[in-house]
């Protein structure tokens, strides 16, 4: 079960957001596919399902799901229509401001960079 609380902006240390990022990596997975290795490894877990439990303000969670589809979006452009397509540079912009938002809201970093 992967738990991310939202809720607990104080604490921001390096074992954070190592687990942050772990989080991240395995909910882009399951949207986006086992089948990438283009932009990341997403494929040390073989599990069928995964559960989790986002926590926090609405507009925080709903911040971070807008995020980390427009991430996966982004990831299946860049595979189907190639790095510079226009297609695929509207995403990336898509995916950044929705990034950035996320992390103006919650103080998080965004764990995805090119």
């Amino acid at each position: 079960m992967i738990y991310i609380d939202l809720t607990r902006k104080d604490r921001l240390d390096e074992s954070l957001m190592k687990a942050w990022g772990a989080w991240n990596k395995t909910l882009l997975k399951y949207i986006y596919g086992k089948d990438t290795k283009v932009v990341a490894n997403l494929n040390e877990e073989e599990k069928e399902q995964i559960e989790f439990k986002i926590k926090g303000e609405y507009e925080d969670v709903k911040s971070y799901a807008l995020a980390l589809t427009l991430e996966a979006v982004y990831l299946r452009s860049y595979i189907e229509e190639g790095k510079n397509s226009p297609k695929t540079l509207e995403a990336k912009e898509k995916a950044n401001a929705a990034a950035k938002d996320f992390t103006e809201r919650t103080g998080l970093p965004w764990p995805f960079k090119d």
